[in-house]
């Protein structure tokens, strides 16, 4: 029994996009502890990037005032992030001219981030996190997360933005 309550714990981490759960330590049945997603930036916050570098070399002022920017930490192989990216590049968010966006993926190469762009007709920045530094900054698990920065450099909201309606998370 136990050996099966392992392996279905081992495949629901496998297949989902976040790559750890935890329980409190007061939890007696494992199954039913919730994911804990540690979060390590707070609204009022000074949004911890200064400069990213696209995949395809430019380098981005995140501290730009004439912008608020939305930072997306996704990967492209979580399902939840490519639903999120497509239903972002079919809202008007887009068009937001005082808006700057920027899209880090987690655990990716340069090649995988291109093909994943070019597949998806992405047209917003996107930025190689191979080793997960910069998303280190971020939180311990859970993708994809919204980071809406307001033009001061200040977290103004963070969202885990799993399941459906992502966009509707998109609040500043």
């Amino acid at each position: 029994m136990k050996q099966l309550l392992l392996s279905a714990i081992c495949i629901l981490i496998l297949s989902g996009c976040v790559s750890t759960q935890t329980s409190s330590p007061t939890d007696t049945n494992p199954v039913a502890a919730k994911p804990k997603y540690e979060t390590y930036i707070q609204v009022g916050q000074v949004m911890p990037l200064q400069t990213v570098t696209t995949i395809d070399g430019q380098n981005i002022d995140l501290t730009n005032p004439d912008k608020r920017k939305l930072v997306i930490l996704f990967a492209t192989w979580c399902s939840d992030s490519q639903r999120a990216m497509k239903a972002l590049h079919e809202s008007d968010i887009l068009n937001q001219e005082d808006l700057q966006i920027v899209a880090i993926a987690r655990e990716n190469t340069v090649e995988e981030i291109e093909k994943f762009r070019q597949e998806r007709n992405i047209t917003i920045d996107l930025v190689a996190d191979v080793d997960r530094s910069i998303y280190k900054q971020f939180a311990s698990a859970g993708i994809p997360r919204f980071v809406m920065v307001d033009k001061n450099n200040l977290i103004v909201n963070e969202v885990l933005a799993e399941g459906e309606n992502q966009i509707e998370l998109i609040q500043w």
